[in-house]
């Protein structure tokens, strides 16, 4: 998804488009020298246990293993209806909280996602594979550049989260937020990268990939429940699957 790892993401209102379609085939092995990747829903998910016990503290019961499919599940609906405001209204009745609840939830939702307010990281469960991932990336010699739709603190966010060293591209701090091309550029001048030999890896259709191919930089759909069907971009059910699309070098 194309939130940061501490705030609900901004939603791209209207239909959802994924730019024009690229005419490289998706199966083959991009030479690559740099790699961007979202930060929520690709290196942190909301933390299950932290969201579950705040929520049962106001009487509300959700099972802690059903956070992270949620959260895809969540995304998707964002990705597909452009009616649905923010991301906790798409996430909360894929956690069972029904409408009546919505709105206690949003307050303990809103009071975890402010670490001023909470002392703590809602956005801190890293992805299966995001640590081994990102540093068999750097071995290898690619460069690493988030870019994420945040509220400012999504790099001290990640560094708190065990991702520290990671250069962040924040919407907030730059004035600019995903799908608009001008971040990803950002976030190529800050590694010295080609759009032709980078990809950008993200949960959301409408933010990710369209913002990716708008650039010129290949875009790939993080998608761990295969919920996105489209033909016309690749895909990865985890940040390990990146090796399936990428060789070392440009």
């Amino acid at each position: 998804m194309s939130a940061g790892p501490v705030s609900a993401r901004p939603v791209t209102l209207g239909p959802v488009s994924a730019g024009p379609v690229s005419a490289r085939p998706t199966d083959s092995r991009i030479p690559c020298r740099a790699v961007l990747l979202d930060a929520g829903g690709v290196i942190v998910l909301p933390n299950r246990d932290l969201l579950a016990g705040a929520l049962a503290a106001v009487g509300i019961e959700i099972e802690p293993v059903s956070v992270p499919r949620a959260h895809f599940r969540a995304v998707r609906t964002l990705d597909r209806d452009p009616t649905v405001p923010n991301y906790p209204a798409a996430l909360f009745p894929q956690l069972g909280i029904v409408p009546v609840r919505s709105a206690q939830a949003l307050a303990v939702w809103e009071r975890l996602d402010d670490r001023r307010r909470s002392h703590e990281v809602l956005w801190s469960e890293p992805t299966p594979s995001a640590r081994r991932t990102i540093d068999a990336l750097r071995r290898a010699g690619i460069a690493i550049v988030v870019v994420t739709n945040s509220d400012g603190h999504a790099e001290e966010n990640l560094r708190a989260s065990g991702f520290g060293g990671l250069p962040v591209v924040d919407s907030t701090v730059v004035g600019i937020a995903k799908p608009d091309p001008r971040i990803f550029e950002i976030a190529l001048t800050r590694i010295g990268a080609a759009a032709q030999e980078a990809v950008h890896v993200g949960d959301m259709v409408s933010t990710d990939v369209a913002g990716a191919r708008a650039t010129g930089i290949t875009p790939i759909h993080f998608d761990p429940l295969r919920a996105c069907r489209a033909g016309d971009h690749r895909h990865v059910r985890s940040l390990r699957g990146i090796w399936r699309h990428i060789a070392p070098g440009a």
